[in-house]
Order: C-alpha cells, then sequence, then structure tokens
C-alpha cells in the first residue's frame, strides 16, 4: 500500500512538472523523539537530510495550496549513563516518505515571505539503531508502525525571478502517533527541517 501511494504521488507529480508551481528542494533536518524518563530528557537530536518535490496550486496572489512527497531521514539520539558517568549512545535512524499537505499564506503577491500549516502522513521505509560503542545494528521491533500521521508549521522567502522562483524555508514537523508502543519514552518524531529550493 505504502508502495502504490508513492508510485501515484509521483506520477502526479511528474505529469504537473509542465506548468508553474512545481517545486525541488532539499536540506538539512534536525529531529528527536519526544519523552521523558523520571523527568529528565533523554532523547538529542540526530541530523539528517531532506530531498523532495512538491506541487503549489494557487487560488489567489497570496493563498495557495502545496503537495509535497520528501525522503526524509529522521531519528533520535539516546545517552545512556551512570552515577553521572558516560557509557553509550544509542542512534536510532528511521527513514521515511514524507506526504505533507500544507496551506500556504504568502503576505505580498510578488517576492514576499510566507507562512505555511497543515499535515502530513509519512510511510516508514527503515528504522533501526546502531550502538556507538562495538557499532552494534540491529532492527525495530516488527511491531512498530509502518506510517504515522502529524502537524507541520513552517515560514519561508521566495523570489520572483523571471520565469523561476528560489525559496527558503523551515518547518516544523510533529508526529501526533507514537511509531513504537514502549513506555516510557515516547517514540514521536520531531523535526526541524531547513530547506532551499526552486518554483519552476
Amino acid at each position: 500500500m505504502r508502495r502504490l501511494i508513492f508510485i501515484l504521488l509521483s506520477i502526479v507529480l511528474v505529469t504537473e512538472s509542465s506548468a508553474k508551481g512545481l517545486k525541488v528542494m532539499g536540506g538539512l533536518n534536525l529531529s528527536r523523539y519526544s519523552g521523558t524518563i523520571n523527568g529528565e530528557n533523554v532523547w538529542k537530536l540526530r541530523t539528517g537530510f531532506a530531498i523532495g518535490v512538491g506541487y503549489e496550486i494557487a487560488f489567489s496572489s497570496h493563498i495557495a495550496i502545496e503537495i509535497n512527497e520528501f525522503y526524509i531521514q529522521k531519528g533520535s539520539r539516546e545517552e545512556y549513563r551512570e552515577d553521572g558517568l558516560y557509557n553509550y549512545t544509542i542512534n536510532y535512524a528511521l527513514n521515511e516518505i514524507s506526504v505533507p499537505i500544507l496551506l500556504k499564506v504568502r503576505l505580498r503577491a510578488d517576492s514576499s515571505p510566507y507562512i505555511l500549516a497543515g499535515g502530513e502522513l509519512s510511510f516508514i521505509l527503515s528504522h533501526k539503531y546502531i550502538i556507538e560503542e562495538g557499532l552494534e545494528i540491529g532492527l525495530i521491533r516488527p511491531d512498530a508502525k509502518s506510517a504515522y500521521y502529524g502537524l507541520v508549521f513552517g515560514c519561508g522567502f521566495d523570489w520572483e525571478i523571471g520565469s523561476i522562483s528560489p525559496f527558503i524555508e523551515a518547518r516544523y514537523q510533529l508526529s501526533l502517533t507514537n511509531i513504537l508502543e514502549v513506555e516510557p519514552p515516547s517514540y514521536r518524531p520531531r523535526a526541524i527541517v531547513f530547506l532551499i529550493g526552486l518554483k519552476l
């Protein structure tokens, strides 16, 4: 089912490529899971990259709907300590296809700052952990979620330069789903994504 949705979205985005509104973008993200153990935040930031395409459907010079499709690396780091001493770190590597659907509001009709808000549906391609000390690698339990949904908020700026529009953007992605039902802590992905791209 995940592959079918991915293929259908790819076909839709590619067939719209001849019209102004196609977007290509990529960038860096900082992600971690949410949750605490005994009041202490055990999750640390993990870096990854994101690359994707999208299509913007404009209803006016100020309002548009944007549909994206990303390959994005998320995850988190978890540090284990005993008696205040460093022991080892576990890296959780979460690779996924993310499909955000967003409302875009531009403040001006030409080159302009803008804000974004909406939701996303993410399909997990792989989820594994890596223990740094000794480089042990393992797969997450088979009862982990294969997909999850969440909220997306963002802002950016685009420049109208002839037939293309370069842009910069920052997004905050917040999962509403615990992708691994183990308590504590919570495995809800959160990410700050920094993007640069072109609207063609």
